[in-house]
């Protein structure tokens, strides 16, 4: 098992260094910056953590930094990918700036808040902070997949695949799988320990290869509304999503 352990590590950060040049080759950096930056912080962290895992109490200080290191710059990278694919509405209304950091600190006011109001038994505060904003991250992750999501089906799959969508579903993926791999665990106990300790490094492998697949994906499209243009498309998308809504509200009853 543990060599199991050292082979995904190991992997981790050859898929990681594998993924810089590509982000250099395709000239993605200068667009995505913060992303470029998150894919550095996690080979030096990943290197990091393997050179002192023989010794655990440096091992666990290191470890908690990087993790709380992780979670700041994936927030960042998100909210690049997120203004990427809505900057066509930054620039109609103004006020739509507010719409990411608007929810990154309601979500914040309520885990964060709840884990200083009411800290966890037997964890450290700071651990306690960490894993609340984390939690946090892990929420917008999923909130911003699902809202890709919805916008590509609203314009009828245009908007599917393009980069900043590999970008969130690689996070999306990544998260997913830790928190499964955490609550099998959980659930079903010793029986599966060995998923609760390989599947989040697993899931993160997962996370890096749709990264550089992602990386042969086409931009944006900066005429993703032009359907709209055309009253009998626009028509149609509207009636399509109005479906979907009696749909679910019949779902509700």
């Amino acid at each position: 098992m543990e060599r199991l352990g050292t082979i995904l590590s190991l992997l981790s950060v050859g898929l990681v260094a594998t993924l810089l040049p590509i982000l250099l080759w395709r000239r993605l950096v200068h667009k995505f910056p913060l992303f470029f930056i998150y894919v550095i912080s996690s080979l030096f962290s990943s290197i990091l953590r393997f050179s002192v895992s023989g010794n655990y109490q440096l091992y666990f200080r290191i470890f908690w930094a990087t993790e709380a290191l992780y979670a700041v710059l994936a927030l960042l990278a998100l909210y690049e990918a997120f203004h990427d694919v809505f900057i066509l509405d930054y620039e109609a209304w103004p006020w739509f700036w507010m719409v990411f950091p608007g929810a990154v600190l309601m979500l914040s006011t309520i885990f964060v808040g709840h884990a200083l109001l009411y800290p966890p038994t037997g964890v450290p505060p700071l651990i306690a902070l960490i894993l609340s904003f984390e939690t946090v991250v892990n929420c917008v992750k999923g909130g911003l997949l699902v809202m890709f999501l919805s916008l590509a089906w609203l314009l009828g799959g245009e908007s599917w695949l393009t980069y900043p969508y590999g970008v969130v579903l690689g996070f999306a993926v990544s998260s997913f799988g830790s928190l499964l791999s955490y609550w099998l665990y959980s659930f079903f106990g010793t029986r599966l320990h060995w998923l609760g300790k390989y599947g989040p490094p697993m899931s993160y492998i997962v996370a890096v290869l749709i990264w550089i697949a992602s990386c042969f994906l086409p931009p944006e499209p900066k005429d993703r509304w032009h359907n709209f243009d055309d009253p009998e498309k626009a028509l149609a998308t509207v009636r399509q999503y109005v479906r979907a809504l009696r749909w679910i509200a019949e779902k509700d009853r």
